[in-house]
């Protein structure tokens, strides 16, 4: 025979389990008696992880600045122009290389302190 209050401290130990899940979100709610309820509400999961994408678009723009205060204006110029007469990946990657304002930008903070102009 099943004791009954061994099976509702299961269930109860079950809630609090739940509860203290660290994946979900515990909200306090106030009911219209004035009763405080936690209302359990899940993570979503992001689809897209937005931080990652952007330290390695930062980085890429600081990989081009290095190499555009390294070879120069005119050099770097004609190597993007080779690059657009080739095949399709090499037009993409002509238009991926190109000079932006932020490559300019981090361009002359890297020149400033590698050649201390």
């Amino acid at each position: 025979m099943a004791d009954v209050n061994k099976d509702r401290f299961i269930e109860r130990l079950n809630a609090i389990q739940q509860k203290s899940d660290p994946n979900k979100k515990v909200v306090r709610k106030v009911n219209k008696d004035g009763l405080v309820v936690e209302v359990v509400k899940p993570r979503r999961k992001k689809l897209v992880p937005v931080k990652s994408i952007l330290t390695a678009a930062l980085i890429f723009v600081m990989l081009k600045g290095f190499v555009f205060a390294q070879l120069g204006d005119e050099e770097y110029s004609s190597r993007i122009d080779t690059l657009k007469k080739g095949q399709s990946v090499q037009v993409f990657a002509a238009f991926l290389l190109d000079a932006d304002p932020a490559t300019l930008a981090m361009a002359r903070g890297l020149d400033a302190i590698l050649r201390g102009k």
